[in-house]
C-alpha cells in the first residue's frame, strides 16, 4: 500500500508542515537496541514516532533493508497519520573511512510486494557475506559516481541524502580540505540532480581554515547547495526524535512530495512550521442550492479554484463575497448577473456558513441566509451582535470579480481606492455623515425664520395701523371706561403664561434627566490599577453630579403641587372674572349709549377691545421675532462653522487616501497615482445641472460658476459674490439654490484620481497594461488579510503573470490568504498553491475535488482541465525540447 492512501484530514486544508525524521534506524539494524517483546515492537516504534510528533520518518538502517518490518511498521504508521520511507544508510567508498550516504527510495523500489532494494544493495558489496557489511563499520566498493551509476539503470525514482555530514563518515568531514568542491565539476552532475539534503549541518561560519562549515562548502560547490535536514540517527527507541527538528511543507504523504519540498527547500524546508499572523477562512459550508451539503476548506495562503468555463468557480467566489458582505463596488461589472448568480447556487432559503480565524486566533462562523439583509457572526453557535466582520473577523478582506481589474472607465480609480482603503476610511466617513447631519439640521433651524425679518416689518404695520385706529378711541374716553376689563385681561394672560413657562421647563428638565441619568449614576465604580488615591479623589468630585440629580428628582416630585396651585391661582382669577361679567357688560352697555347720544355710532366698544388684543399680540410677536431675527444670525453663523468642519473632515479624508497612494509609488515602483482634492470638475458640473434642472439657466453660467468656485459650500460661503454669475435672472438661481440648500451643501465635488504607469497615465496604455499595473497595484497594499480575485490572470500575458503577480504571491501568501478562480495552470502550479479546488458542475450541482499541488491526484486535474490533457500535455513537453536551444 502507497502512502498516498493517508488519511486525507491531515492535508484538509492543503499543504501543512510537518515534522521530519531523514534517518531511523529499527530492531533490523545490529546497532539498534530493543529489550522488550518481540511482538510489541512495531507498536512501541510507532508509539514513540507518534509521541515525538514525527509525520515523516525514513528507516535507514546501515547497508540493509528489512522488508517484512518496514511492511509491517508502514501498516501501523498508517493508521496514525505517520508516513514512512524505505531508505537505506549505504557506506560508499568516499573519503578515508567511507561516506555515509542515505538513499530514500520511491514505491517503484517495492512494486506488487517484490523488494527491489535488497538485491540492490547486495550488489554494492560483491564478493562479500551479509554479515560482512550489515553493520555500520561495512563499506560498499563502489564510490558515489558509481553508486549513481547503478541507481539509474534501475529507472526507479530515489534520492540521496549525506548522513551527519561533519561527522566521522560524514561527507563533509572525509571530503574536507576543499575535495568536496569536485561535486561542481560536470561528471558529478547526476550526484547533484539527486542529492536532496545535508543531515546534521551544525558548523555555519567558523574562521578556522582547517575547519569545514556552511559558509566555506558553499564556496567551495559554487551555488550548489541542497537542503539541510535533521535525522535523530536512532540507536534506541528512546533516541527517536533526538536532535534539532525539521519541517517538510507538504500536500500529500507520499514520496514524490516528499522529494517536491526538498527541491523546494527555500520554501518547503524549515526548522520550525510557519505561522499564520493573518485573519483568514478556514472552511465554508453549504446548505441548500448547487452546492448542498458540500464543505470547502481553505489554506490560509494560496488557494486556486480551478475548472472549465460554466463549472462553478466564479459561483462560489460570488457566494463568498455575498457572506462576507463585501460590495460590488461603483464601478463593477455584470453587477445584476453577479447576484443573479449568487441567487441560482445558493437556492432558495439556501445558506452559507464561513468558518473564520482572527489575527488572535479566535474562531468565528459567519452565517448568511439568501436574500436576508444581513450576515450573523457567531462565535461557539452564539450570536454575536454588533461583531464586524470586516474588522474583527476579517482584517480587510478585498474582492474583485471578474473583469473587475480591467474595467479602467471614468471614476474606476476612485472605485479603486475606495475598495483598498475602505476600511480605513470608515471612522472618518462616519463622522462626515454625522457632520452632515449636524450641517442639515442647522440649515433647517435657519429656513425655519428665514422670513422672519418680512414677518417683523407685517407686524410693525399691523402695530401702527392699529395705534391709529386706537387713537379715536382714547379720544373719547373709551380706553379709560374699558381700562378694568383691559387689567382683568392682562392679568388672565400673564398667568397664562407664567404656567406655560413652568410647565415647558418642568418637561425639559423631564427630558434631559431621562437621557443623562442613568450614565451619570452608573458611572462610577472603575477600579484603577495604578492611580486608585486620584480617582477616589476623582469621584469626591464627582459626586456633585450625583447630589443635583437627586435635588433636581426632589424639586420635580415638589413641582407637582406647585403646578397645582398655579392653576388654583388661574381658577381663582377666573372665577373672580366670571363674577364682574355683569359688571363690564353694564359699563359697555352705558358707554353705547353715551356714544350714541354724543353722535358717535361708529365707536363700538367691542371693536375697541378687539383692536387692544390685536395690539398687544403684534407688541408680542415682534418682541419675540426680534429675538428670532439675532438668532438667525447666530444660526447663519452656526451654519458657517459646520460647514468648516465639514470641509475640514472632506481634507481629512483625502490626505488620509493621499497618504496611502503616495506608498504605492515608494521604493521606484513603476506605478503611482496622483490625488486632486475637489479635482472632479464634471462631476460637480453634471450634478448642478440636475439640481437645476428645468430652470433655463444656460450652460455658459453653468461653466461660469464651475470655473470660479470648488462646490457649493464655497460659493455659499461667497453668496453675494456668486450672484454676479448667476445670468441675467439671478433670482432663478438664488431661490433654487435656498430650497435645495441642504442637499447642496453636503455634496462633496469628488476628488480625483490619476494612475500613472511607467510615466504615462494608465488609460494611454494598453489593455493588457492596465490590467498587470492594476494587480500589481492591488497586491501591493500588504494590508488585505484576504485578496479574492476572479480570474486575475484576464487580460494579462504569461510572461507578466509569472515575473511580476506570481513571484509576488509567492512572497506575500505567508501572510496574506489568496482565494483565486482562474483558467490559467501558472497560478497553481508556479504560485505553489497550497489548496487546489477543481470545479465541475452537472445535474444542476456544483461537484468539487481538493487538493495541493504535491498531490499526484491533483497534478492530474490539473494536467487534465488546464493544459488540455495528458496528450496535449506531452506534446506541448516535446515541442518544447526541440526548441531548446
Amino acid at each position: 500500500m502507497t502512502q498516498s492512501h493517508q488519511k486525507v484530514d491531515l492535508f484538509a486544508h492543503g499543504s501543512t508542515w510537518l515534522l521530519a525524521d531523514f534517518h531511523l534506524h529499527t530492531r533490523a539494524d545490529n546497532e539498534f537496541e530493543y529489550t522488550g517483546e518481540d511482538n510489541s515492537f512495531v507498536s512501541d516504534y510507532i508509539s514513540r514516532l507518534k509521541a515525538a510528533k514525527i509525520r515523516i520518518g525514513v528507516i535507514s538502517n546501515h547497508n540493509k533493508f528489512d522488508k517484512n518490518e518496514f511492511n509491517a511498521l508502514r501498516k501501523k504508521a498508517c493508521k496514525e497519520d505517520i508516513c514512512l520511507l524505505p531508505g537505506v544508510e549505504l557506506s560508499l567508498n568516499d573519503g578515508s573511512n567511507g561516506i555515509h550516504t542515505i538513499i530514500v527510495f520511491s514505491d517503484q523500489w517495492l512494486k506488487n510486494g517484490n523488494d527491489y532494494i535488497s538485491p540492490f544493495i547486495t550488489s554494492m558489496f560483491p564478493g562479500k557475506a551479509e554479515s560482512e557489511y550489515q553493520h555500520e563499520n561495512g563499506r560498499s566498493d563502489k564510490n558515489i559516481l558509481q553508486v549513481v551509476e547503478e541507481l539509474e539503470k534501475t529507472a526507479r525514482d530515489y534520492f540521496l541524502i549525506f548522513a551527519h555530514v561533519e561527522q566521522k563518515n560524514g561527507l563533509w568531514k572525509e571530503m574536507d580540505g576543499g575535495k568536496i568542491g569536485d561535486f561542481k565539476e560536470s561528471r558529478y552532475h547526476k550526484v547533484r540532480m539527486r542529492t536532496l539534503g545535508f543531515q546534521k549541518v551544525r558548523t555555519h561560519d567558523v574562521p578556522d581554515r582547517d575547519r569545514v562549515c556552511r559558509v566555506k562548502v558553499k564556496r567551495w560547490l559554487d551555488g550548489w547547495y541542497p537542503a539541510e535536514v535533521e535525522g535523530s540517527d536512532c540507536k534506541s527507541i528512546d533516541g527517536i526524535g533526538n536532535g534539532n527538528p525539521c519541517y517538510l511543507k507538504l500536500g500529500a504523504a507520499s514520496f514524490d512530495a516528499v522529494k517536491f519540498a526538498l527541491i523546494d527547500k527555500e520554501n518547503r524546508v524549515a526548522t520550525q512550521p510557519v505561522q499564520h499572523p493573518h485573519s483568514h477562512i478556514r472552511r465554508i459550508r453549504f446548505t441548500g442550492g448547487t452546492l448542498d451539503g458540500k464543505k470547502l476548506n481553505f489554506s490560509p495562503e494560496l488557494n486556486t479554484l480551478i475548472g472549465i468555463r460554466g463549472s462553478g468557480k466564479s459561483s462560489i467566489l460570488e457566494v463568498l463575497r455575498y457572506g462576507l458582505e463585501i460590495a460590488f463596488g461603483e464601478k463593477a461589472g455584470d453587477r445584476d448577473y453577479k447576484q443573479e448568480l449568487v441567487g441560482f447556487t445558493m437556492g432558495s432559503g439556501g445558506k452559507i456558513e464561513i468558518d473564520a480565524t482572527d489575527r488572535y486566533g479566535q474562531s468565528y462562523t459567519i452565517r448568511r441566509v439568501w436574500k436576508e439583509p444581513f450576515s450573523e457572526v457567531m462565535i461557539d453557535g452564539r450570536l454575536q451582535p454588533g461583531v464586524s466582520i470586516r474588522e474583527t473577523v476579517l482584517h480587510k478582506p478585498i474582492y474583485f470579480g471578474q473583469k473587475d481589474l480591467s474595467c479602467t472607465g471614468e471614476g474606476f480609480e476612485k472605485d479603486l481606492v475606495d475598495k483598498l482603503l475602505g476600511s480605513k476610511l470608515e471612522d472618518v466617513r462616519r463622522r462626515i455623515d454625522q457632520q452632515k447631519r449636524k450641517v442639515t439640521q442647522t440649515v433647517d433651524r435657519m429656513l425655519k425664520i428665514s422670513n422672519v425679518q418680512e414677518q417683523i416689518e407685517e407686524q410693525k404695520q399691523i402695530r401702527q395701523d392699529t395705534e391709529h385706529r386706537l387713537k379715536l378711541y382714547k379720544e373719547h374716553g373709551v380706553e379709560e371706561k374699558l381700562q378694568k376689563r383691559l387689567d382683568f385681561d392682562k392679568d388672565a394672560r400673564t398667568i397664562e403664561k407664567g404656567i406655560r413657562l413652568t410647565r415647558d421647563f418642568v418637561s425639559d428638565l423631564e427630558a434631559l434627566l431621562a437621557r443623562h441619568e442613568d450614565e451619570i449614576r452608573n458611572f462610577k465604580g472603575y477600579t484603577s490599577k495604578f492611580n486608585a488615591e486620584l480617582f477616589d479623589r476623582f469621584y469626591t468630585h464627582y459626586e456633585i453630579n450625583i447630589s443635583f440629580l437627586d435635588l433636581s428628582k426632589k424639586w420635580l416630585s415638589e413641582q407637582n403641587m406647585a403646578q397645582k396651585s398655579l392653576s388654583k391661582c388661574q381658577n381663582e382669577l377666573s372665577d373672580i372674572r366670571k363674577g364682574m361679567v355683569e359688571e363690564f357688560a353694564v359699563i359697555e352697555r352705558n358707554l353705547s349709549e353715551q356714544l350714541k347720544g354724543s353722535g358717535s355710532q361708529n365707536i363700538n366698544p367691542d371693536e375697541f377691545l378687539q383692536l387692544k388684543k390685536q395690539l398687544t399680540f403684534a407688541t408680542q410677536l415682534i418682541t419675540e421675532l426680534e429675538k428670532q431675527s439675532k438668532q438667525q444670525t447666530g444660526w447663519r453663523d452656526s451654519l458657517l462653522i459646520e460647514l468648516t468642519a465639514l470641509n475640514d473632515l472632506w481634507l481629512e479624508e483625502f490626505n488620509l487616501i493621499k497618504n496611502e497612494l503616495d506608498k504605492v509609488g515608494a521604493d521606484d515602483s513603476p506605478l503611482s497615482i496622483a490625488s486632486g482634492y475637489k479635482e472632479d470638475k464634471q462631476a460637480f458640473l453634471s450634478f448642478m445641472k440636475e439640481m437645476f434642472k428645468g430652470s433655463g439657466i444656460r450652460e455658459a453660467t453653468y461653466q461660469r460658476i464651475v470655473d470660479q468656485y470648488v462646490d457649493f459650500l464655497a460659493i455659499y460661503k461667497d453668496f453675494e459674490s456668486a450672484q454676479r454669475l448667476f445670468g441675467n435672472n439671478p433670482q432663478i438661481l438664488v431661490d433654487l439654490f435656498i430650497k435645495g440648500l441642504k442637499s447642496l451643501l453636503t455634496y462633496q465635488t469628488p476628488n480625483k484620481f490619476k494612475m500613472i504607469y511607467r510615466g504615462k497615465e494608465l488609460q494611454h496604455h494598453s489593455l493588457g497594461q492596465r490590467a498587470s499595473a492594476l494587480i500589481l497595484f492591488v497586491l501591493s497594499q500588504k494590508e488585505n488579510d484576504l485578496i479574492i480575485i476572479d480570474q486575475p490572470e484576464d487580460d494579462l500575458d504569461n510572461q507578466t503573470i509569472y515575473e511580476d503577480v506570481i513571484k509576488l504571491i509567492r512572497e506575500m501568501k505567508p501572510n496574506v490568504q489568496f482565494i483565486f478562480a482562474t483558467h490559467n495552470p501558472n497560478i497553481p502550479v508556479l504560485g505553489d498553491a497550497e489548496l487546489v479546488h477543481a470545479c465541475s458542475f452537472a445535474n444542476d450541482k456544483i461537484q468539487v475535488e481538493s487538493g495541493s499541488v504535491d498531490n499526484h491526484q491533483t497534478q492530474q486535474t490539473i494536467i487534465r482541465i488546464m493544459e488540455g490533457g495528458k496528450e496535449a500535455f506531452n506534446r506541448r513537453k516535446e515541442i518544447y525540447q526541440i526548441w531548446k536551444p
